[in-house]
């Protein structure tokens, strides 16, 4: 959807050479800088800038080899200053293209040759790929991938996909350079995950996409690091596709072997030269201990590495193969166990869930150590708001707050036209107002309702060298789901912890549901040069949600709360 400040009548051309289409708004201006953006898949890329004095153009371009049919290009006039664009999905291009003109009003005419335009001077042209391919899905959003989806749900090993299949089929699989595809047989994907790309980035894995190939076949292609593994996919016995990677056993199973001898000696002690064989790591004690057992005995140590991350090296050691590692229950105090033989060590790397640590290593018996879990006394994590004096070189902390949207773009509509704009900017306030209290020093990227950039946001944040960026938003999905309420948190880099602190503050003191935190590629949070968080503090789609984001007193106490998480996190990292 676009917004304008005066009526407008949208028209939109299809260029060849690279193949472009060409969205064109006379008689207006850009309200901010030339905006581009790059995607993978059959539509590579959009830039929308001034093209000429009175006109603004909307340049989709798609990848070599693909076209649409613009005939099916709509659009929808919501009122005369806003407008909403219906595109196809883009299709391998059967013979050569040629420009199509169509306006608002469906008349069409249809040139030989593509015209040159001197404001929008074409691309160097691509070769064709060379077979044909099925196109990639395509998301008909704003943005190009989401960054989540009820269907997909990450594992201790892998992920999850919530889809029906026949277990009986065999899954064909294929791997081109950082694209692995499964093609499904008797498999039909549900209509609002077909045509859909998923960004996870986990496991290696930066995305999933679905696409529905035919009346009962489907394919799922992950998007991976070059120097990735390969990934294994079966249907479980009851429902759903696992999808794993694979493990290298070649060099594990070789010096396994090579210590067979000594796995099966009586003797607690391993002859000198020998390594040590790590059989299994277990949590006990209702997940209050982590134990690690062996056929010998064991020099290891524990090592903080920040924001709830911690190292525990084995020294002259080898992972047993197989290996016997647990399977993390909901809720466990532990988010992630990383296991993986480094030289002649074995390293388990354990990142713990907001509020528990890893205490000493106790040395049970020759053959076990044991890592107690400890779990903080809630009294100290939601202590009261008190910066410590003298904790760096700057005098305060420097806390950049960012009220999403504004000015003409009011954000999300939610139920009964409810505005995001009107309701982040109020909870944005009374943070850096709960803030100030405590001798935190705060800038925000906008404290009344105007219009702001993304890239002006992060600009401002790295130019003044803050060091916490927190982005504000209210969420939506469609208003025929009020059934979906609830707070999301995202980060991209560095700003995981501090997405962990200020979820768990929010879900402890205020009314609403945990949709959890979650990693994604919002460009806020990619450009912020500090740990940076967007925090979505509700639907306003949804039925709970809106109703209570409308209450002064509901929003106080997210202020309150997400105040609460920043300083604490400040505590905890001595900012």
């Amino acid at each position: 959807m676009f917004i304008t400040d005066q009526g407008v009548q949208p028209k939109a051309k299809l260029i060849s050479n690279p193949t472009r289409l060409v969205i064109e708004l006379p008689g207006t201006k850009l309200g901010r800088t030339t905006v581009k953006e790059s995607y993978r898949g059959s539509i590579r890329g959009f830039r929308i800038g001034q093209s000429t004095a009175n006109s603004v153009s909307l340049v989709i371009e798609l990848a070599p080899g693909y076209t649409l049919d613009p005939q099916q290009v709509k659009f929808r006039g919501i009122s005369p200053t806003q407008w909403t664009i219906s595109i196809p999905t883009p299709k391998i291009a059967k013979s050569p293209q040629v420009m199509t003109q169509i306006s608002n009003s469906g008349n069409t005419s249809t040139n030989t040759r593509p015209v040159p335009r001197p404001d929008l001077p074409p691309l160097p042209p691509r070769r064709l790929p060379p077979r044909t391919v099925t196109p990639p899905p395509r998301n008909t959003s704003s943005n190009p991938v989401l960054t989540s989806s009820p269907y997909i749900k990450p594992t201790s090993h892998g992920f999850f996909i919530d889809i029906k299949g026949d277990r009986n089929k065999t899954i064909r699989s294929s791997r081109r350079g950082s694209t692995i595809n499964f093609d499904l047989e008797d498999t039909t994907l549900p209509r609002d995950l077909a045509a859909k790309s998923i960004a996870v980035n986990q496991y290696g894995v930066q995305e999933i996409q679905f696409a529905q190939t035919g009346s009962s076949q489907a394919r799922i292609t992950l998007k991976v690091l070059d120097d990735s593994s390969e990934w294994l996919a079966t249907f479980s016995r009851i429902r759903g596709l696992i999808l794993v990677p694979k493990r290298n056993r070649s060099n594990i199973s070789q010096r396994a072997n090579s210590n067979s001898t000594a796995s099966r000696r009586s003797s607690n002690r391993n002859p000198r030269n020998e390594k040590t064989i790590v059989q299994g790591l277990a949590l006990l004690n209702n997940d209050t201990q982590i134990s690690i057992s062996s056929n010998g005995s064991l020099i290891a140590r524990t090592t903080p590495k920040g924001n709830g991350v911690y190292e525990i090296r084995i020294h002259n050691a080898q992972l047993a193969d197989p290996f016997k590692g647990p399977r993390l229950k909901a809720g466990s105090p532990i988010s992630q166990l990383k296991i993986r033989q480094e030289g002649s060590s074995v390293v388990i790397v354990v990142t713990t869930r907001l509020g528990v640590s890893l205490g000493s290593i106790d040395q049970q018996a020759n053959n076990q150590i044991t890592v107690p879990i400890r779990q903080l006394r809630r009294a100290n994590v939601l202590s009261p708001i008190n910066v410590p004096s003298a904790t760096r070189s700057k005098t305060k902390p420097l806390i950049i707050i960012d009220p999403g949207h504004g000015g003409q773009d009011p954000g999300t509509i939610g139920i009964g036209g409810v505005r995001e704009k009107d309701i982040v900017l109020p909870i944005s306030l009374d943070v850096a107002q709960e803030l100030r209290k405590q001798g935190v020093e705060v800038r925000m990227t906008r404290d009344r309702d105007y219009f702001v950039s993304l890239q002006g946001r992060t600009d401002m944040a790295n130019k003044i060298d803050g060091d916490l960026f927190v982005s504000i938003h209210a969420n939506a999905i469609n208003l025929s789901r009020p059934d979906v309420n609830g707070l999301e948190t995202y980060y991209y880099k560095n700003g995981r912890r501090l997405a962990e602190v200020i979820h768990w503050n929010i879900l402890n003191s205020v009314q609403i549901g945990n949709r959890n935190v979650r990693r994604a590629r919002f460009y806020v949070l990619r450009h912020s040069e500090m740990p940076a968080v967007l925090v979505e503090v509700g639907f306003l789609t949804g039925a709970q949600d809106s109703a209570r984001l409308k209450n002064p007193n509901h929003r106080r106490q997210i202020a309150k709360a997400i105040a609460r998480g920043i300083i604490q996190y400040i505590k905890e990292n001595k900012i």
